[in-house]
C-alpha cells in the first residue's frame, strides 16, 4: 500500500513528500525544500529504500536539500532537462534571501511525459511549463495524489514574472493537467493547503479562467 508523509520545509516553506510503499519500502521524496533530521529519520525508521528525489521544478526552494540527502542515501536527483538553466540560477535567487547553494547536478533527466517506474512506484509525469519550462506534475494513482509543484495552489497558480516563466504556457498547462487527470484528483502543491482539481475548478479564479481559454 502506498502511504505519502508531508513536511514543511526551507525559508520559503515548501511542501516536501515522501511518497513510499509499505509493502516493498520503496520511496521516493518529491521537491525537498531542505535538509530534514526528521525526515531523514523517518525513512531510516521505516527502513525505507530511497531511489529518487524528484523536483516539480528546479527553484532553489525545490532542491536546496537535494546534495546532502543524496549524498546520505544515495537516491537519484531527477528534474526536467527543460530546467537545467533555472538550477544554474540558483546561487543567484539565493543570494537574494541570504543564504548560500550550489548548482545541484541531476543524475537524471526527464524529457518527456509518461508513465516512470522507481522500484514498484508508478509515477505518471506530465510537463506543464508555465512557472518554469521544465515544471512537471507527477500522479501516483494508488494515492489519488496530483504533485503539482508551483504549477497550481489552492486559490492561486504559479507566478510567471521569474526568468523562463510564462503565463501562455501556463494556461496551456492548467488545460492540460484537467484534460489528462480526474477532477478527485488530490492537489499536493508545493506550498500551502491541499486541495483537489474539482474544488480548483470551482472557487479558483485563475485556474477557472484559464479554463474557459482552453481550446
Amino acid at each position: 500500500m502506498y502511504r505519502v508523509k508531508g513536511y514543511v520545509l526551507g525559508v520559503l516553506g515548501t511542501n516536501s513528500y515522501i511518497v513510499y510503499d509499505e509493502d516493498t519500502l520503496d520511496a521516493i521524496v518529491v521537491d525537498l525544500g531542505d535538509f530534514s533530521e526528521e525526515l531523514l529519520g523517518f525513512i531510516r525508521s521505516r527502513k525505507l529504500s530511497l531511489l529518487a528525489i524528484i523536483a516539480t521544478h528546479g527553484h532553489f526552494d525545490h532542491v536546496y536539500g537535494v546534495e546532502k540527502l543524496r549524498a546520505t542515501t544515495g537516491a537519484k536527483f531527477i528534474v526536467h532537462r527543460d530546467d537545467i538553466e533555472i538550477l544554474e540560477l540558483n546561487e543567484q535567487f539565493c543570494r537574494e534571501f541570504g543564504i548560500e547553494c550550489k548548482y545541484v547536478e541531476p543524475d537524471e533527466v526527464v524529457v518527456s511525459g509518461g508513465v516512470y517506474k522507481f522500484g514498484s512506484i508508478e509515477v505518471r509525469v506530465a510537463h506543464t511549463p508555465g512557472h518554469t519550462p521544465g515544471s512537471i506534475v507527477l500522479y501516483v494513482e494508488p494515492l489519488k495524489a496530483l504533485f503539482t509543484g508551483d504549477t497550481i495552489f489552492k486559490g492561486s497558480v504559479g507566478r510567471t514574472d521569474l526568468p523562463g516563466g510564462s503565463e501562455e504556457e501556463l494556461t496551456k498547462s492548467i488545460c492540460k493537467i484537467y484534460k489528462l487527470f480526474l477532477l478527485d484528483a488530490r492537489v499536493l502543491p508545493g506550498h500551502g493547503l491541499h486541495t483537489t482539481l474539482r474544488s480548483e475548478a470551482k472557487y479558483n479564479t485563475y485556474v477557472a479562467k484559464a479554463l474557459r481559454l482552453c481550446k
